[in-house]
Order: structure tokens, then C-alpha cells, then sequence
């Protein structure tokens, strides 16, 4: 059913432009051509959904394939939700404004604990019964009542990403299957078994039971959980273990959208290295992305170069668990600074390990407009970095801090933990004693003030890390957190963020949970 945006989008609703799709780098491509219909989404508002950069490669791969279409959805802000439900309007997807029900599948990125919530509104705002059993039973009345349908009543609701990956279990009532692991290789496989089942007529069960077939596909209906938490097939022709798919970034896919409206990282995003070989003990990401897979580096200043012609972004960021352990880095970023020297570009990196920063990053950095720069010491004393095998000594840590001091950085953000296991109070306060250090050390050979912007999270165990069974307590959590508080008051030139207990806890329960 197409929907006409335009009778919903009155003024009223706020930041309308972020529902019109469209947008430069957008793929069109006709409705009636296509014989399998996509619908993507990172389930967040347009803001934060357009910026992430696994759901526009995806997109982007998907679209490049023949007789196949691939279209957005985001999560509708509480104005326009509250407009949809009161005019009966389904939710729709932004290019083909189109509801979501007219499409054969439909794809959400779930990639921390609590973007589940979302995910279930949208469904719901689209007329799509939540639980697997609902759509599959609505199917099965109606072709007991002899009516003529077509195969698929509701699209297939699949969930993908890393909180998908790592534990599918406490999701597993919700979606038709959940792919496992990147991707790239495995979405247009997905596509051509749905082809040939549309082409054949197979019913919904039928049509699960190839895909299950696929490395990569787990179909939760055709599995059971037994008392001890293990996973079990509940019938003879389903595989009993489901790999994990890996897959090689490819730079070309990621030259995204550029949108009408601010979004949260508006910039250009290229991913140069996928894993992580260091082995930090509380990292999710670093375990279930092995290995590690590096990006050629021509491909990454070909992606970059183009990237920012086309997009007329006026920033960019190198994308990786660790950016400073890609080795061709230097290389790199001169090669970039060369080709852009007269475009006034700034070049951003995601939080890095402080002990690969050195004049050759700071120079890379250096050589374009300044951006931020992050660290994640993780936590306060050695003993506790040991503990966690952070591999970061206090001496590497003032040296990095030291070298982006020197080379003009007077603001750097820190990211430390609370709550590890084995950690006392005198761990704790040492993250203000790290901080107090490192200020004392700096201004010792400056005169200038160095400025700290902490964020300290609340230490949560992710399942397949060795600290996935370690217990935590919200009480203990506050406790610490008031501790800190305290310290930090009596320091100058520190802003310092705290994580909320609560959504820990819930992200605790959900993390480790099951079905």
C-alpha cells in the first residue's frame, strides 16, 4: 500500500525532512522489476539509523544485486508514532513510501541490548504481529479458511549485528531467523533462496527451512532450549551447530547518503580493519570478530578520495576496533593528506589504544583540520589493567597523552570502567589518581591547562568474553560512582560523564539472558 507522506508530514511534526528519503547516494530502482523487496533498518530515529555505517553498506550491497530492491526504515520520533496510530497509518519505508508490510523481508541491525524496545515498536507501528508463532499462524488460518493469499502474508522479520550474533536466545520469540556474523557474503544468499521460493509458492515454514540451510541462519522455531541452556535441533533436517559468517570490509559500499538533516556522525565513514587480535578480557567485539582482517590500503584512499567528492563532506573517519593497529595507517593518511591538502578536511579516529600514539598518527591528524582525539586506559591502576590484559603501562599511557599534548591537543577524552571483576576501591580512585597524574605531568613542561572529558561506564560481562559470568551489582555500582564524584569534585579542567545503573543492569539482563 503506498502511503502519502505528505498528509502526515503537517506541521506539527518535528524535523519532517528526516521521513522524506531520497537523499543524495540513495538507490532507486523500480518496484514492479524486482522479485525480492528489502527492507533495512537500524531501529533508531533517522538521526542516529543514517549514520551508521553497517546498515548503509549492507543497503548499498544489496541493491547492486539483480532482481533485487532494498529500501530504509527508521523509527518514527513520538510525534509522527503517535500521528501514525491515530490516522491507522502503517509505518512506511523513506524511498518507495511504501508500508512495510508490501515488502517480502525485512531487516533490523541489533547491536546493543536495549535497541530490541525499538525494534518491537516498529513492528508493531507497521501492523506486523511481533512473534514468529503470530505470523506464521495468521498464515496457517488463512489458508485453512481457503483464502487466497499470497505466500508470504507478513514479510520474514530477520535481526542481524553484533547483540544479535553474540546471543540470539532472549530475541529468538520475535524473529523468523537471525543471521549470524557479517553480512556482506551472506544477505545475497539469503536473497537468492528467497527468490526461488517466492518463484515456487513455498509457504512460510517451507520457505525458513531453506534458509536454514544457509552457514549462517538461525531459525530459532526449529530449535529447542534445553534445562542446562543449550541449544538443540527439534527436527532431523536443520544443521546442529550454526557457523558464524566472517566477511572482508569492502570500502567501495560504504560511500553512504548524504541527508537533509544533521545526523549524529556527519561525516564520511570508511572501515580499514575489521577484529582485533589484542584479547582485552571484558571486549565483546574483539572475540567475536576474529580474525582480524585488514583492508588493502589502496582501496581505502580510492574510498576515501571518491567518498568525499562525491558526498561534499567536509569530514571524515577511519572506522576499526583499534585504528592505530592498522599498520599501513601512516601510509595512509599522508597518501590522503597529499591528494585533499587544499580541501580543508578534518580527519577523525575512534578511540585508540594510547600506546600506538605517536608523532607519525599526530602528524596524520595534524595535517588536516584537528579533530578530537580519544583513549580508553580502561581502568585506573596496573594492576587492574593487567587483570583486564589491557597490555597498558602507566608509562605508555602518559607518553600518548603526552605526545597529543605536545602536538597541540589541549581536550582529551578518556573512557574507563567501574565494577571489574577484582577490582577494589583503591582501583576506583585511581582513575582520579591517573587523571591527577597526568595533568600534573603535562602542565609541568607547559603552561597551558590539559582538559579531561571522562566517560566511566558501568562494567557489564557480555556473553563468549572469559568475564561473561562475572556478577555485578547496581549498588556497588552507585557506590563507586559516588566515590569518583566526590575525587572529581575537587579537580579543575575534568567534565566527567557517569552511565546510568539502571541501563546497565537491564543490558546485564538482557545480555545474558535467554529465551
Amino acid at each position: 500500500m503506498a502511503i502519502a507522506v505528505e498528509k502526515i508530514l503537517t506541521k506539527d511534526i518535528i524535523g519532517p525532512a528526516r521521513y522524506l528519503g531520497n537523499e543524495l547516494g540513495s538507490v532507486h530502482k523500480p518496484w514492479e522489476m524486482a522479485q525480492v523487496r528489502w527492507v533495512l533498518t537500524y531501529p533508531e530515529i533517522y538521526e542516529v539509523g543514517a549514520s551508521n555505517l553497517g546498515h548503509i553498506i549492507l543497503y548499498n550491497i544489496l541493491n547492486a544485486q539483480p532482481r533485487q530492491l532494498c529500501d530504509r526504515a527508521y523509527l518514527p520520533a513520538p510525534d509522527l508514532a503517535k500521528k501514525l496510530r491515530e490516522t491507522q497509518t502503517p509505518l512506511f519505508a523513506v524511498e518507495n513510501r511504501r508500508s512495510l508490510t508490501d515488502f517480502d523481508i525485512l531487516g533490523f541491525s541489533l547491536s546493543y541490548e536495549l535497541g530490541a524496545t525499538n525494534i518491537l515498536e516498529m513492528l508493531d507501528l507497521a501492523g506486523i504481529p511481533l512473534t514468529w508463532k503470530e505470523r506464521q499462524d495468521t498464515e496457517r488460518g488463512r489458508e485453512g479458511e481457503g483464502e487466497s493469499i499470497k505466500p508470504l502474508t507478513f514479510p520474514l522479520i530477520f535481526a542481524g549485528g553484533q547483540t544479535a550474533t553474540s546471543n540470539p536466545e532472549p530475541y529468538a520469540d520475535f524473529f523468523d531467523f537471525i543471521a549470524l556474523g557479517d553480512g556482506e557474503e551472506l544477505l545475497p544468499e539469503i536473497g537468492l533462496v528467497l527468490e526461488e521460493g517466492k518463484l515456487g509458492g513455498l509457504s512460510r515454514e517451507a520457505l525458513l527451512l531453506d534458509l536454514a540451510q544457509i552457514p549462517g541462519v538461525y531459525v530459532p522455531q526449529f530449535y529447542d532450549m534445553a534445562a542446562d541452556g543449550s541449544v538443540h535441533p527439534n527436527r532431523p533436517d536443520v544443521p546442529k551447530r550454526i557457523l558464524r559468517r566472517v566477511a572482508t570490509p569492502i570500502p567501495a559500499y560504504s560511500i553512504g547518503l548524504v541527508p537533509y538533516v544533521e545526523t549524529v556522525h556527519d561525516r564520511l565513514t570508511i572501515e580499514i580493519r575489521r577484529g582485533c587480535t589484542r584479547g582485552c578480557r571484558f571486549c565483546q567485539p574483539g572475540m567475536l570478530t576474529r580474525p582480524a582482517r585488514d583492508v588493502e590500503p589502496e582501496k581505502v584512499v580510492e574510498a576515501i578520495e571518491k567518498g568525499m567528492r562525491a558526498t561534499g563532506h567536509n569530514e571524515f573517519s577511519l572506522l576499526s576496533l583499534s585504528c592505530s593497529d592498522y599498520l599501513a595507517l601512516p601510509a595512509v593518511g599522508m597518501e590522503i593528506k597529499n591528494r585533499l591538502k587544499n580541501e580543508n578536511i578534518t580527519l577523525s579516529l575512534p578511540s585508540q589504544r594510547v600506546d600506538r600514539f605517536d608523532t607519525n598518527i599526530a602528524n596524520i591528524l595534524g595535517g588536516t583540520r584537528q579533530g578530537g582525539l580519544t583513549f580508553a586506559p580502561e581502568a585506573g591502576t596496573q594492576r587492574m589493567r593487567d587483570i583486564v590484559n589491557k597490555g597498558l603501562t602507566n608509562e605508555e599511557l602518559l607518553r600518548g597523552v603526552k605526545t597529543a599534548f605536545e602536538q597541540g591537543w589541549d581536550k582529551i577524552k578518556l573512557y574507563f570502567m567501574i565494577g571489574l571483576p577484582g577490582e577494589t576501591d583503591v582501583d576506583v580512585l585511581g582513575i582520579a589518581e591517573t587523571v591527577r597524574w597526568l595533568q600534573q605531568e603535562c602542565r609541568a613542561h607547559k603552561r597551558r591547562p590539559l582538559n579531561f572529558n571522562l566517560t566511566i561506564s558501568n562494567f557489564t560481562p557480555k556473553p563468549h568474553t572469559p568475564f561473561q559470568w562475572h556478577s555485578v551489582s547496581t549498588t556497588e555500582f552507585q557506590r563507586k560512582q559516588a566515590l569518583l564524584r566526590a575525587e572529581f569534585r575537587r579537580m579543575r579542567g575534568v567534565k566527567v560523564n557517569f552511565t546510568d545503573v539502571r541501563i546497565s543492569a537491564m543490558e546485564d539482563f538482557i545480555g545474558r539472558g535467554d529465551r
